[in-house]
């Protein structure tokens, strides 16, 4: 069993804790010695680390923070560094191959490797030896050598991902030696869980005073009020330790609520080679990010910069969209809308005032219509998605300029989801402006069709374009038949949420024009067949939940199961070792079906994504919600 149990998962960032107490452990701060008050940090070395190699081989231990009463109950309360040829950490030198192999078969032989940490070489990373140590339980990985690579951004990058992607979510990650504070979101979000506190010791034998994002003389530096500041005389020591805790604590609150990846855009500004790093990352391993980001969220997503076009939500979201939502294509007109300020865009007065314009054509017509709203940096929102994270979420300026990537991405999967309506179909343009003409040309290009613009080179919402809307509808539907086939919206969005949620074509399955909705938004939505509750559509996310036996009827489509060793489920937990295999279409935070023998047995929440519960050998991968009942 390792030490450390995952409590949630952002991407190759995590939060960390104690496998048994659940004491939040990461991210967090390590003291290089017993610091005067534990307040803020995670552990402590119980001597002064050696700042020489003189003191090689004295032993020393870890010491985590656990609360008193919980100690008992503990796996462990104390780490061992019983050897290692590695530290200080920023020395320019790297061992051999062969001596690696030395010291990882001398660690292999040590008792208890789940409180051993084990230093690891930048350069060692994809050797055997390391596979080796992977294969126990080890749960605490000191990287040794990143601090000479922080200014290539290829090299760091392609480091840190190599060796996350060996990891299973329950291994923690250390990065020893002075790392500013101002770099923390960053090395968080790129999967470091560890830091220690020995920048504030240098600096401040060094006599400077370091902020948030700067170092500073300490004869001249900008007032501070803390406590430490605030002494007589004041105590630097003090002052720099706070401010490194106060950085951690607001990664830790960003990573807690959901938008560390909006920290990190904030912050990597700091740096011009972490904000070159970020865009290699986004360029070049997005899918290893997304594939480990929360779909289901109620966090705000706010998008400032060109460097949230590539945010991993947003490109799942893109994704998805492409792949999993089908259009109803019996329906003979898609109508391309603007997006707004407001979110859900129906609750806005623009597409109020869109609808009525529709409405005055007949509500018969609404049954013909393909909605689909068109933004950046989602790109297109169909309107049976626009309550789900993070349509309903995302906020971002309004320019009204677009880059030629907006433009691009956005015509690319507009035309990915036009392109599926037979060729008669009809397209309404009622948007305007330089960006979304552009994307309007491009999809002209590719088509080969007529599209009917009906804004009047003027605001969409303006008198004339929405009465333009509304006859364009009027002559377009004299002489069609609107038939009798198609389904409500609110039936449509059951589908398309299904889809996007479990996959493609259990929406179908599940949802028909029958089913009864009972509930109105701001509550959730309670839905029935016949006089049986099948499901409950969140007001709060959007996504839904489903019964064991409901979720039977969709197994066979489905893209989240977690296969279970058990015929029933006893906890409220599922445990990695009762395991068999879990799909890699897993996110964590997501509904998913445990099977056993292909037979639904349960409901639970990831708590990690299904590849790293395929890694993980021990701790709980999933929270259990609803269980199949067992008749006695």
């Amino acid at each position: 069993m390792r030490f450390f149990q995952p409590l949630s998962q952002y991407g190759l960032a995590r939060m960390l804790a104690e496998t048994r107490t659940r004491t939040h452990l990461s991210p967090g701060i390590l003291g290089i010695e017993k610091p005067e008050l534990m307040d803020g940090y995670s552990a402590f070395f119980d001597i002064n680390l050696p700042s020489s190699y003189l003191n090689l081989n004295d032993p020393f231990k870890l010491i985590w923070r656990i609360a008193e009463q919980k100690k008992d109950k503990a796996l462990s309360t104390e780490f061992n560094i019983p050897f290692q040829p590695f530290y200080p950490p920023s020395i320019d030198v790297e061992l051999s191959g062969h001596d690696f192999e030395l010291y990882t078969d001398k660690f292999l032989s040590l008792e208890e490797i789940y409180k051993q940490v084990f230093m690891l070489p930048i350069n060692s990373i994809e050797t055997s030896s390391f596979d080796s140590v992977l294969e126990t339980d080890v749960s605490l990985i000191a990287l040794i050598g990143v601090n000479r690579i922080f200014n290539n951004q290829r090299k760091l990058s392609e480091t840190i991902v190599s060796l996350k992607d060996k990891l299973p979510p329950d291994i923690g990650i250390y990065l020893p030696g002075p790392v500013s504070p101002a770099y923390f979101s960053f090395l968080v979000y790129m999967g470091v869980d560890f830091f220690d506190n020995s920048l504030a010791y240098q600096i401040s034998k060094n006599g400077y005073f370091v902020m948030e994002d700067n170092l500073f003389s300490v004869n001249h530096h900008p007032k501070c009020f803390c406590q430490y500041c605030s002494q007589d005389p004041n105590n630097l020591l003090g002052h720099n330790e706070q401010i490194m805790k106060n950085e951690i604590f607001k990664v830790r609150f960003a990573l807690e609520e959901g938008n560390l990846r909006e920290l990190v855009e904030k912050d990597i500004h700091r740096s011009v080679t972490f904000a070159a790093t970020l865009k290699h990352f986004d360029k070049n391993f997005s899918k290893i990010f997304s594939q480990r980001m929360p779909i289901i969220s109620s966090s705000k997503l706010k998008c400032i910069g060109e460097e949230s076009l590539h945010h991993p939500s947003i490109l799942e979201f893109r994704e998805r969209v492409r792949t999993r939502f089908q259009p109803l294509i019996e329906n003979k007109i898609i109508l391309l809308l603007p997006c707004s300020a407001r979110k859900p865009y129906s609750f806005s007065r623009s597409h109020i005032q869109f609808r009525n314009a529709i409405k005055r054509a007949g509500k018969r017509i609404f049954a013909t219509i393909s909605e689909v709203i068109v933004t950046s940096p989602l790109s297109v929102v169909p309107r049976e998605l626009e309550s789900i994270y993070p349509a309903k979420f995302y906020d971002i300026p309004v320019s009204g300029v677009w880059s030629e990537e907006e433009i691009s991405l956005t015509a690319d999967l507009l035309f990915s989801i036009v392109n599926q309506y037979p060729k008669d179909t009809i397209i309404i343009n009622h948007m305007y402006g330089h960006g979304y003409q552009h994307i309007i040309d491009i999809l002209k290009e590719k088509l080969s069709v007529k599209i009917i613009d009906t804004s009047l080179e003027n605001s969409p919402s303006s008198h004339d374009s929405l009465n333009y809307l509304t006859q364009t509808l009027n002559e377009l539907c004299e002489g069609m038949d609107l038939g009798s086939y198609s389904l409500p919206l609110k039936i449509k969005t059951l589908q398309a949420t299904a889809d996007y949620q479990f996959g493609k074509g259990t929406g179908e399955i599940l949802f028909s024009k029958n089913d009864r909705i009972r509930g109105k938004y701001p509550k959730d939505q309670q839905i029935f067949r016949e006089k049986q509750h099948i499901a409950t559509l969140s007001s709060r996310t959007g996504f839904l939940s489903l019964s064991p036996d409901i979720a039977q009827e969709i197994i066979g489509k489905s893209m989240n199961k977690l296969e279970f060793g058990a015929e029933y489920i006893s906890g409220s937990n599922i445990y990695a070792p009762g395991l068999i295999s879990a799909d890699d279409t897993i996110h964590p935070d997501d509904e998913i079906f445990i099977i056993n023998d292909n037979r639904v047995i349960g409901t639970a929440r990831a708590l990690v994504s299904g590849g790293d519960m395929n890694k993980m050998t021990s701790g709980s991968i999933a929270e259990v919600k609803k269980k199949l009942k067992v008749k006695k």
